[in-house]
């Protein structure tokens, strides 16, 4: 049987590297993850039984608290805390090309939080966007969504995968950054 798993994020995001991490863990070998960009995503896939477990982020050890898991999960008495696990969080800076002219950063709020002592030395005087997700940052940049004039925050696989630029990577401000993610489930 496969077990289905909902995580905020898309590929190459760190909840996407947390929910392998569980399935290793819990051994489960057939397994689907199911990027759903945020952690209302993760819940309703929860609620309309769409997934069977939940992977949301939850606190990191440099910005605290994930506001978006919070505000998701408040007032829910029926969600359990099966796991949790910590993942080291590593960021890079990637551009369109190596040539551009940046003028604003984009992330994940929590992601633009875990950097910006160094967002502020390397880009002293560029403008900061948040996006619902450092692997959704990537692509868009990638994509055209996002102009040349965009940096982007994220892992460096997701940059990668996304064929940017790489400009500066391990830009987290405390190098023993990581999150903690839980492993959700309905309780039925």
């Amino acid at each position: 049987m496969t077990v289905r798993i909902a995580y905020m994020g898309i590929p190459f995001s760190n909840s996407e590297e947390a929910a392998a991490t569980f399935a290793r863990q819990h051994g489960w070998t057939e397994t689907e993850l199911l990027p759903l960009i945020s952690s209302v995503g993760v819940i309703g896939a929860l609620d309309r039984n769409d997934a069977d477990f939940g992977v949301v982020a939850v606190s990191n050890i440099a910005a605290g608290p994930v506001s978006e898991t919070r505000e998701a999960l408040r007032g829910r008495q029926d969600i359990i805390t099966l796991d949790t696990v910590t993942v080291p969080i590593h960021h890079c800076i990637f551009i369109r090309r190596e040539s551009c002219q940046i003028n604003t950063l984009v992330s994940h709020p929590q992601a633009l939080m875990q950097t910006a002592k160094h967002l502020l030395k390397i880009y002293p005087d560029t403008e900061r966007l948040e996006c619902a997700d450092t692997a959704l940052a990537a692509q868009y940049l990638a994509d055209g969504t996002y102009p040349d004039t965009y940096a982007v925050v994220c892992r460096r696989n997701a940059g990668e995968h996304y064929g940017l630029w790489l400009a500066y990577e391990n830009v987290e401000d405390r190098p023993d950054n990581m999150t903690s993610f839980d492993l959700l489930q309905l309780r039925r």
